[in-house]
């Protein structure tokens, strides 16, 4: 097994061109169902390459793979997409930011990309929390959804059973 350094220094030299290829995919926000279907693949070959290369640069989830990968690609001169120059907010040892803001930080940079904030880390926050991410992450999404959409019918509903109750009130006291 070859480390993620590779002979060359750089980690995306461990990655074989159809891992790459899926990868590229990926950055698109491409599902591995669509992903297959452009490559002319099966989804489970699809999952295949993509495990394969978060092992290979040490990634965690599916998210922490294409941004590995997106910034390896940048430093390479392969750069997918352009650069947002949006600043990462100061590293402080509360993630949530004390505000109960849904930001949880992610793994520093298992690559070590030059520029990081402390000598082989890179700092990354997520903006949804874990479970919405992974293997049912559409699922929990989903679900949620679906939860919020009840709730909001809820309280329209509720509102308008009291507009009703108010209304015959005041049409007794009136009468």
């Amino acid at each position: 097994m070859v480390d993620g350094a590779g002979k060359s220094g750089s980690p995306l030299d461990t990655l074989t061109a159809k891992q790459r290829e899926a990868l590229e995919l990926l950055l698109q926000h491409k599902t591995s169902k669509e992903i297959a279907q452009i490559l002319g693949i099966s989804p489970h070959t699809v999952d295949q390459r993509i495990d394969g290369a978060k092992e290979k640069l040490g990634a965690a989830t599916r998210g922490d793979l294409a941004v590995i990968y997106r910034r390896l690609s940048s430093i390479s001169g392969r750069m997918t997409y352009e650069d947002s120059h949006i600043e990462l907010p100061p590293l402080s040892p509360d993630p949530g930011f004390g505000n109960g803001a849904v930001v949880e930080r992610v793994a520093s940079d298992p690559v070590g990309i030059e520029g990081s904030r402390n000598a082989g880390e890179q700092a990354d926050y997520r903006v949804v929390p874990e479970m919405f991410d992974g293997r049912y992450g559409t699922i929990t999404r989903v679900g949620a959804i679906v939860l919020l959409a009840v709730l909001i019918l809820l309280l329209v509903l509720g509102g308008l059973a009291l507009f009703a109750q108010t209304s015959q009130f005041l049409d007794k006291w009136y009468d």
